[in-house]
């Protein structure tokens, strides 16, 4: 069974929330939150790009956003069962994924029900099926929510820093017709396992408070349309490395066997 607070960090992570705080009432937080796992502002860049809303309200208290942060962490759970899952990432982020371990970067949304229309909205993009062995830590939004708000996506959520094994193919015909933002296809199709020997180191270093606010700053600039300042954008990349790592080195997501 759920907390209160765990169920309170699953539904303002999807989205399900109502009300005008700034923090908590964010439909998109997820938008915000997964940047903060990626290496540089590229990410940031990229939803900005794309229309998508960067919150500089998930930034202003870090006490807060750490303990809903830690508590959507600590919902994820092994899977009863082998399943398939689906995703329409960014090529972009996929590359990070490849390239920085391979392993997820940030919390990663699949679903059960194919590679969904809802998430072609970005230039560039990879398809990715996780063949998900029993252990594998997710959370299940249509088991742990009594009334999930978006059963379509059948979504099955995966956790940051998750190792896994990374197989390229070209796409097939059918891939072919899933296109990006600007109607060009998939660049590769991925198939990805998760992996039990890829532990991840996680050192912890410390950054001024100051960094924090600078994200703030960056945040504000790209939704203004405008260039960050160099050098709000370097101690904020210091400052959101250090959170997530702090966040990464309080659990072990590897799948259980």
């Amino acid at each position: 069974m759920l907390t209160e607070s765990q169920r309170r960090a699953i539904r303002w992570y999807i989205g399900d929330v109502a009300g005008d705080d700034p923090f908590w009432g964010d439909p998109k937080a997820y938008v915000t939150v997964n940047a903060l796992f990626f290496p540089g502002i590229d990410a940031e860049k990229a939803r900005a790009a794309e229309g998508k809303r960067l919150n500089p309200a998930i930034l202003e208290d870090a006490d807060r956003l750490a303990h809903t942060l830690g508590s959507l962490m600590s919902a994820f759970t092994p899977l009863a069962e082998p399943i398939c899952t689906y995703r329409v990432e960014r090529y972009a982020d996929y590359t990070v994924m490849r390239d920085n371990g391979s392993r997820t970067c940030s919390f990663t949304s699949t679903s059960t029900a194919g590679f969904l229309s809802a998430y072609q909205d970005r230039v560039g993009i990879a398809l990715m099926r996780f063949a998900l062995p029993a252990g594998t830590p997710c959370i299940d939004m249509s088991r742990v929510l009594d009334d999930y708000a978006k059963p379509e996506e059948a979504e099955i959520l995966l956790p940051p820093g998750l190792g896994l094994q990374l197989t390229e193919a070209a796409p097939d015909p059918a891939e072919m017709q899933i296109l990006d933002a600007k109607g060009n296809p998939p660049a590769v199709s991925v198939t990805a396992v998760p992996d039990s020997e890829k532990p991840v180191s996680v050192p912890v270093e410390s950054v001024p408070d100051a960094c924090r606010l600078a994200g703030i700053r960056v945040l504000r600039a790209l939704m203004a349309g405008e260039k960050p300042d160099a050098q709000d954008a370097a101690c904020y990349v210091l400052w959101k490395a250090q959170f997530t790592r702090k966040l990464l080195s309080a659990v072990s997501f590897s799948p259980r066997t």
